[in-house]
């Protein structure tokens, strides 16, 4: 049984209950920014961080951001598509972020920031073998080229080294049978074949051994070369190296079914088919793409071409690099052409991108054994975009958007973030594709 009390109210016991609700309010009142209101956790109304109350060069390395008074009806101002999505910047984003980027940007303050732009010259302009950053004056090689003038020779083997029971040693991706190409340690057909530019891949160079079930599946025999589907001149059955692209679609040839067309920059059944290769923002339009490594025209550097120097056309740069005013001081170190200054007014936040070494990013683009390895598209017959289904390549996606921000910088000093682009995803897909990577 549950007994049930009666609670008599006396004038004490008010005068009390109400005591306590003032006390609560007036600590809620002038502890506030201490205390969120209830309205904090409200998603209509959002409190920004977005306006940089020092926007001086002369104090760059501490910036304080003040909160904006008032809440924004991001709702009103910034309502959904038909996909229930916000457009920002010209692309899609979800809602919520499509109006938190809006409105950040909307009440962000413009600040003048000063971008160095050098002229140091690399030696030997890196021998034709590599691109030159005229910040550090430093090469960046292409894939089986090193030294400071990217005039030293490197030897990419393709396979491991061999033993008696595997003379082309243990299989990885990169084991061939044919001519390897060491600049890349990839395989192809070589001189001699009809198509010499045509991968050897994987099984396609040895030979299958039957299954010994029924519908089971043929193994591939690492141990033995498979020349004669490789280099054979036979008329009913030639080798894939020899296969011609109409006689094999017209069912008049065979072929060894077991090769295909892997590598970048090749399309087709055949690999008969050249195509444009995954660079990184495509090298901005300021150099061509060789198979991943943006090898830049003349004053241009960065993984992407992105960065002019002070012999690039003024107009032809960046959006985000576009200048209010030019300053062209004096030559003041040895072996700089002359630094070029450019105030650029700028939204913050401001991000530096590093310009690493290409090993860390160009070079495991250049060597992709496989079109589909961290990258986020890859380009058909037609050159046309194909969008991958590749986890990896979001990274790709993000470090391209990140390079043309319109909040990057080239000043350090003015950065409120650092990003150092290393694209470990292709260091995983690639750990034990190629010899000289020496990863396990």
């Amino acid at each position: 049984m549950f007994s049930v009390q009666k609670w008599k109210c006396s004038w004490s016991m008010v005068a009390t209950v109400a005591s306590i609700i003032v006390l609560v309010s007036v600590v809620h009142l002038f502890l506030f920014p201490v205390v969120p209101s209830l309205d904090y956790f409200s998603a209509r109304q959002v409190q920004y961080k977005c306006v940089p109350i020092n926007s001086s060069l002369e104090q760059s390395t501490d910036h304080v951001w003040e909160n904006k008074p008032q809440g924004l009806n991001l709702d009103h101002r910034f309502p959904t598509d038909l996909h229930n999505g916000v457009v920002y910047r010209n692309a899609p984003w979800k809602a919520e972020i499509g109006r938190w980027l809006s409105g950040c940007d909307a009440i962000a303050t413009e600040v003048n920031i000063v971008e160095t732009l050098g002229g140091r010259r690399c030696k030997s302009d890196c021998s034709g073998h590599g691109v030159c950053n005229h910040e550090l004056g430093q090469c960046r090689c292409f894939h089986g080229f090193s030294g400071e003038a990217c005039s030293e020779r490197l030897n990419l083997s393709c396979n491991y080294p061999g033993t008696p029971e595997l003379p082309y040693g243990r299989w990885v991706v990169s084991i061939c049978s044919a001519h390897c190409d060491t600049t890349r340690a990839m395989c192809f057909c070589g001189e001699g074949t009809k198509y010499p530019n045509r991968p050897v891949a994987e099984a396609c160079g040895f030979q299958m051994n039957l299954p010994s079930e029924p519908e089971g599946a043929k193994l591939t025999d690492w141990a033995k070369a498979d020349l004669d589907n490789i280099f054979t001149t036979n008329g009913s059955k030639p080798g894939w190296c020899n296969v011609d692209p109409a006689a094999a679609y017209d069912s008049k040839v065979l072929f060894k079914e077991e090769c295909d067309c892997k590598y970048d920059g090749l399309w087709g059944r055949f690999c008969e088919v050249p195509v444009e290769s995954v660079c990184i923002n495509q090298c901005s339009g300021n150099g061509h793409c060789r198979g991943g490594f943006c090898q830049c025209y003349n004053g241009w550097y960065g993984t992407d071409c992105s960065i002019p120097s002070v012999v690039s056309p003024i107009g032809e740069w960046p959006k985000w690099l576009k200048p209010a005013h030019l300053d062209i001081p004096s030559n003041e170190v040895t072996g700089r052409l002359v630094n070029l200054n450019a105030a650029v007014e700028k939204k913050r936040p401001l991000i530096y991108v590093y310009d690493l070494p290409p090993e860390f990013n160009s070079l495991l683009l250049e060597g992709r054994h496989f079109k589909f390895e961290c990258v986020n598209r890859i380009y058909d017959e037609r050159n046309a975009t194909l969008w991958t289904e590749q986890l990896y390549g979001s990274q790709m996606a993000m470090y391209e958007s990140i390079l043309a921000s319109p909040h990057r910088t080239l000043n350090g000093e003015e950065a409120d973030f650092f990003f150092v682009p290393v694209l470990d995803a292709c260091i995983i897909t690639r750990a034990d594709d190629a010899p000289h990577l020496s990863l396990e």
